[in-house]
């Protein structure tokens, strides 16, 4: 083999080792990327149906319960409270309808015995709604109220008796113990009276739950065959809207939640469910027989424009926002894509990001513990979260590459390593390397190409001479 060849090859063999080196390096001078599954939001439907339930026993178990689609829900433990329960309630099937004034959800879940006795070594059981007062809240259910305040609805199996039934499961209880010898005990133990079997409460972070005043929420209870059967009643709107969850748009989103009183489950001590997405239904249209006609007459003539409208139409049609002739406008709206970030002493979650050039996103920042902030470097997005305080910054990524981002407010010792990266694709820079290197070894290797060529041809020369 001719040894220009050979360093030929060499060379190539080498420029090649060198460009995946380079390659490699270059996509891991961060470290290894973080990999992770979004689990998307399960979604609970909220039909219309025109019928208005008194919350009576039978209407526990009513008909309409048999037409309204059941959504099984996964729970799991409330890890954040020790010790932990002795067991878990899996599953609880979840419904839900609205009449146009009214909510109503069904909790059914699977329990062999019935709690409804509290003492002081017994506990009860009971369920649950948790619904965000904030309607872009953070996703999280940890203590159904950590950052974010909530409205809670909690039923309770001993709070169900003593509404409905008059009954408290317990003896009448004496405090007197200076006069023992009286004929009649004078200072008995009272309960107070119920006004619902449900507790209306709100709630933001840890300790912070308070009963409401206004207790607006009912509720009822029964147990059967090995069951719990829950119905919660509210009206979908109410003049509070600083204290009392709102059903007022097609969207909300509710977490649900079970007290089991045999694994002695109590307080934060529960199965618990993700966030769930509810879809309201709105209420049906009721125009007059002939309005209707004329709009599906309108309707029809839409469909009927002929090929050569349609094309001159969409010829018309000049960006992603899009304006035509004719003096009819065409407007979209571009939704932005949110990116949930959580910040704590001393790091971002997730702190490595990846987005397209020319997206729309929005950064929706999370303080868990103390004042925190972010400043994107490249973007010049400065945004500040505290506890309770989301931070929000809405932006296009038109700048490809890898974007610092820092944390902007002293929150500790390790301020200053409090950092993420924001990668916006395609990297022209890391593209413009790896062409600029490929040129670089076809010119190399045409040049000892064409030098070889010109040897043999002198060569030849000479020898025709002689």
């Amino acid at each position: 083999m001719n040894n220009k060849v050979s360093i030929a090859i060499v060379i190539l063999l080498t420029l090649g080792v060198f460009t995946w080196l380079i390659n490699y390096g270059w996509q891991n001078r961060y470290g290894s990327p973080e990999t992770y599954e979004i689990i998307a939001s399960e979604e609970l439907t909220v039909g219309y149906y025109a019928e208005d339930l008194a919350l009576k026993e039978t209407d526990v178990f009513a008909q309409i319960w048999q037409n309204i689609p059941i959504l099984k829900i996964v729970l799991k433990h409330q890890i954040t409270e020790r010790p932990w329960p002795k067991g878990l309630t899996p599953v609880v099937q979840v419904q839900a309808f609205h009449n146009g004034k009214d909510i109503y959800f069904k909790m059914t879940w699977e329990d062999d015995h019935a709690d409804t006795i509290a003492l002081i070594d017994t506990f009860v059981d009971g369920c649950a709604v948790a619904i965000p007062m904030d309607t872009e809240a953070p996703l999280r259910s940890i203590m159904m109220g950590f950052s974010s305040p909530v409205n809670i609805w909690q039923w309770q199996a001993n709070k169900d008796m003593q509404y409905w039934e008059g009954k408290t499961g317990i003896e009448d209880l004496d405090v007197d113990f200076v006069y023992p010898f009286e004929e009649k005990e004078i200072f008995s133990v009272t309960v107070p009276e119920l006004k619902s079997a449900v507790s209306d409460l709100l709630s933001q972070r840890i300790g912070s739950i308070t009963r409401k005043d206004n207790q607006i929420v009912q509720g009822r209870g029964l147990w059967r065959d090995g069951s719990w059967n829950v119905i919660f009643k509210r009206s979908l709107t109410t003049d509070n809207q600083e204290q009392d969850s709102q059903f007022s748009g097609v969207k909300q989103t509710v977490s649900f939640a079970v007290w089991d009183g045999d694994q002695d489950d109590r307080g934060s001590r529960k199965s618990i469910s993700e966030w769930v997405n509810l879809q309201i239904q709105s209420l049906p249209s009721k125009k007059p027989a002939d309005e209707q006609a004329l709009d599906n007459t309108s309707n029809i003539k839409v469909y009927k424009t002929s090929w050569i409208e349609k094309l001159c139409s969409f010829s018309s049609v000049r960006t992603a926002y899009g304006a035509t002739s004719q003096n009819q406008s065409v407007e979209t709206v571009k939704e932005p894509r949110v990116i949930n970030i959580t910040a704590k002493r001393f790091e971002y979650s997730p702190n490595r990001i990846s987005v397209k050039k020319g997206e729309l996103i929005t950064f929706r920042m999370e303080s868990l513990d103390v004042t925190h902030g972010l400043y994107l470097d490249g973007y010049g997005i400065n945004i500040k979260a505290r506890p309770g305080l989301i931070g929000k910054a809405t932006f296009v990524v038109d700048k490809p590459g890898r974007f610092t981002f820092r944390c902007s407010e002293t929150c500790g010792e390790f301020h200053p390593y409090m950092i993420g990266f924001l990668e916006v694709t395609p990297n022209t820079r890391f593209n413009l390397f790896l062409w600029a290197i490929g040129i670089a070894f076809v010119l190399m290797l045409g040049l000892v190409l064409c030098r070889n060529k010109q040897k043999k041809g002198v060569e030849t020369n000479v020898g025709t001479e002689q």
